[in-house]
Formats: structure tokens, C-alpha cells, sequence
């Protein structure tokens, strides 16, 4: 092989399976340089779908601080399974990482530690890392870009109370912002909600309510713009969600916003899914309404963090066993029309304040500047 020219032996070795990159980079120094150049990258990817067959769905879940990769199987309705194809627990084979919260932004993964004094920006395809060390202090974070005009300028924003900071990838500095919030949101660690942030077109959004009103007016979609730097307007829900209900966001690809609503009460649950996405404006589709009462009969420990398969019209939800006296498995119910409802199990839970979370995952060939 030494002897093959570097684009020939880039073409062989870019037909390698995502999951055998980690062994192809650990063989010699070549092929770990080679795995991580640009050109590699985008032919590795080209031959890479996100999907490794029709009826999967590629996922990164977060279970027991540790990051899994999974492949989500619909194709026999009647036994969906849930496989694993790769444990992402340390950004080195010497180091094992704990983590607590980890945030996706089209590829790219912003990882909290246990800890709480250390981020890490990671591309978990490239194997590129940015540690970002912090105070010890419990935040809620968010990944996101403002579009430039050559390449996109990648930013942290992370807040607890009335501290609101942000961090500039490309310049490894923080800056302080002048934000005064009429609406709170659940802050990482303070409960066991499942409140993430979600990503897209490099704006986040997050489930919230107005911070005077308790609970009593109905909660609303919260977007901040990277771009702009500014917490826009906020965005109506498609229900009236009160204290308690559980609603939980997720996305549908890297352009439409997912949400799943489960009313305290009744159980039942709904998932709608946007036609429009703006930090000024948004429209909704309902997706799946779902009586819950006779197959669980329990709401949502965390909101479930879920993914969805349009073509089949499932919702796949992360969460905590049913058993509610004495929760100790974690579990993928599979949910759909016709009172459609499958349990996976996902093994034992481990570290009880870490539900389950999940998110589709699509490789990137993104680089993260190292700043010297």
C-alpha cells in the first residue's frame, strides 16, 4: 500500500465504513493524516449516506455519560431494533470521557463533562477537538454559526439566571451579552427535564415560558439567532402547553423542527412538525396524535427526546422504563398510528440523573480551528 498514489489509496480507503474509521486512523500515521484531510473527508462522506439503508436511521445517544452511536431499524414493524455500531465515549484511546449534556449542531458535538469545568467542541467523523475549559457552574448551552462569507463562523452560547455569555470558535474568546429575560427555561442539572436547544440553519431553539406568569399562560418557542446575537421574538406552539406538561423538541434532518407534547392530564401526545422555520416566523403540521393512557399509562419521565421516520410516520422516544416506583432500564418505545407501540431495551440505568438522549446524526466534514 505504501507503494499506491495518494489519490489512489485515498479512493480505496474512502470506501471504508464510518464506524472503521477509528481502526483505518490507529493503523499508521499515513492513514490517520490522509482519514483527516478535506478531500478525504467529502469523498468518504459522498459514499456515506446518513441512512445505512432504507429503514435506518443513524443516531448518537447519550446514555449513562457515555455517547453512543446506534443504528434506529424500522424495517420489520413487528421487531424494530436498536443496534449499536459504535461507542463515542473518549476523544482519544487513552481517556475515557464522563459526559453530562451534549448538544449537535450538523455534525459537530458540544459536549459538557461531568464535572462541569471543561467543554469540548468535537467532530466525532474528523476526530477534531476544542477544549474549552469554564467555571464550575451549571449552564445551558447551545451550538450554532452565524453563515459567512467564505465559511461559517461557529459559536457557544451558554446562560444560568441572568449570566449570558458567548464563545467565538475561530478566536477562542468569550464576550459577555446584555440580555434581560421575561421567560426561563429548566437550566442543565437543576432537574431532570430534557429541555436541550435544537439546532438549525445555525439558530437554536428552545421550549419556554414566561418568567412572571408561572406556569399560567401557555409556553412558546424561543429562538437565539447567531447571527444577530439577539433572543428573537417569541414563536407560538401549535397546543397550549402549561407547568408540568412535557414538551420536548427534536428535529426532522437539518431544516424542519419536531415537537412532541404530552398534556399532563390525559397522557395523550402529539408531534407536530414545522413547514416553516424563521427566527421571525413558523408554521406547523401535525404529525401523530397518540392516546397513551392504555399503552403506558405514564407521562414521559424527561419529555423523551425522540426521532422521527416520516415514511412510516413512527416516532422513536428515549427515555426512562415505564415502571415509575423503581425506574431502572432505559428504553426506545417505538410509537405510531393505529395504536402502533414497540419496546427496545437499552440496558440498565446506571447514573440516575442522566435520562437518555437522542438525535439523528449526520457525519460532517466540518474542520475545527485550533487556535495556537
Amino acid at each position: 500500500m505504501n507503494n499506491l498514489s495518494k489519490d489512489l489509496l485515498e479512493d480505496i480507503l474512502s470506501r471504508v465504513p464510518k464506524t472503521s474509521l477509528i481502526k483505518l486512523r490507529s493503523t499508521c500515521k499515513k492513514w490517520n493524516t490522509l482519514s483527516k484531510d478535506e478531500t478525504f473527508t467529502k469523498k468518504h462522506l459522498a459514499q456515506s449516506p446518513p441512512r445505512t439503508s432504507k429503514g435506518e436511521i443513524l443516531a448518537i445517544v447519550l446514555i449513562n455519560c457515555s455517547l453512543r452511536l446506534m443504528s434506529v431499524n424500522l424495517n420489520d414493524c413487528d421487531h424494530p431494533s436498536i443496534k449499536l455500531t459504535g461507542t463515542l465515549i473518549s476523544l482519544n484511546s487513552s481517556d475515557k470521557l464522563d459526559i453530562t449534556q451534549v448538544y449537535h449542531c450538523e455534525g459537530l458535538l458540544l459536549c459538557v463533562t461531568e464535572d462541569y469545568t471543561r467543554l469540548v467542541l468535537w467532530n466525532p467523523y474528523t476526530g477534531e477537538a476544542r477544549w474549552i475549559s469554564v467555571d464550575h457552574s451549571k449552564y445551558a448551552h447551545a451550538l450554532g454559526f452565524e453563515e459567512g462569507n467564505s465559511c461559517r463562523a461557529y459559536k457557544v452560547l451558554r446562560f444560568a439566571h441572568r449570566v449570558h455569555e458567548i464563545y467565538y470558535v475561530s478566536s477562542d474568546s468569550w464576550r459577555v451579552l446584555d440580555v434581560t429575560p421575561d421567560w426561563k427555561m429548566e437550566v442543565d442539572g437543576e432537574s431532570n427535564s430534557n429541555n436541550y436547544g435544537v439546532s438549525l440553519k445555525g439558530n437554536v431553539y428552545w421550549f419556554a415560558q414566561d418568567k412572571e406568569a408561572g406556569g399560567n399562560v401557555p409556553g412558546f418557542l424561543l429562538c437565539f439567532d447567531f447571527t444577530t446575537e439577539r433572543f428573537a421574538p417569541r414563536l407560538p406552539l401549535p397546543f397550549e402547553s402549561y407547568f408540568e406538561d412535557e414538551v420536548t423538541l427534536s428535529s426532522v434532518g437539518e431544516v424542519q423542527l419536531a415537537v412532541l407534547f404530552q398534556n399532563l392530564h390525559t397522557y395523550e401526545m402529539e408531534v407536530w412538525v414545522t413547514t416553516k422555520i424563521e427566527p421571525d416566523g413558523v408554521s406547523w403540521s401535525k404529525f401523530l396524535v397518540v392516546d397513551m393512557s392504555p399503552l403506558t399509562w405514564f407521562q414521559f419521565f424527561s419529555g423523551g427526546s425522540f426521532l422521527i421516520d416520516e415514511e412510516r410516520r413512527v416516532v422513536v422516544v428515549f427515555d426512562g422504563d415505564k415502571n415509575v416506583s423503581e425506574t431502572s432500564r432505559n428504553t426506545a418505545y417505538f410509537i405510531g398510528e393505529d395504536d402502533y407501540f414497540k419496546e427496545v431495551d437499552l440496558g440498565e440505568v446506571t447514573t440516575c440523573e442522566v435520562f437518555p438522549h437522542a438525535f439523528s446524526y449526520v457525519p460532517s466534514s466540518v474542520q475545527i480551528n485550533q487556535t495556537t
